[in-house]
């Protein structure tokens, strides 16, 4: 009866703080939604482009866009996108549609993601766009909270 309930006790733990690790999380939004986003109000964009299989993407996502400052700072001041490099459905965005480019066999890249790293992507990659759409800042690689919140303060103190 006491290791069912250290189980159940541990269980209930854990569920408590991976739902508050994932409430921090920045709300994101497709890119589709910018257009109209930027209509009501100007921000710039920021996108985190990512696959599946980046284990350096998926770090990144555990640490730096759940750290608190990090998630407040995107929400009250940019736009957030997250974009799966691999991803197979057509994107409308900036007057264009991109499409998904097989490679392979079970492999390909995304055209828009292609078209925001200029052609020559690693993983993780973070781009940030201001309202007209332009690349103001890239970054290829794995950032830290403390690294992401030096880049957005400064890009934020520029407008």
């Amino acid at each position: 009866m006491k290791i069912r309930d250290a189980i159940l006790r541990l269980a209930i733990l854990g569920s408590i703080l991976l739902s508050g690790i994932c409430f921090s999380q920045a709300k994101s939004y497709q890119f589709e939604a910018i257009e109209n986003l930027q209509e009501s109000e100007k921000k710039d964009v920021v996108v985190f482009i990512h696959t599946n299989w980046c284990n350096y993407c998926k770090a990144m996502e555990n640490t730096t866009f759940n750290n608190q400052k990090v998630a407040d700072l995107i929400q009250q001041n940019f736009y957030f996108v997250i974009l799966d490099a691999e991803e197979k459905r057509d994107i409308s965005f900036a007057g264009k549609t991109f499409r998904y480019k097989p490679t392979g066999k079970d492999t390909g890249i995304h055209e828009l993601a292609e078209t925001l790293s200029g052609g020559n992507i690693s993983y993780p990659s973070l781009i940030i766009l201001n309202p007209q759409n332009e690349i103001i800042f890239q970054y290829d690689g794995f950032l830290k909270s403390s690294e992401l919140l030096d880049i957005l303060n400064k890009i934020k103190q520029e407008e």
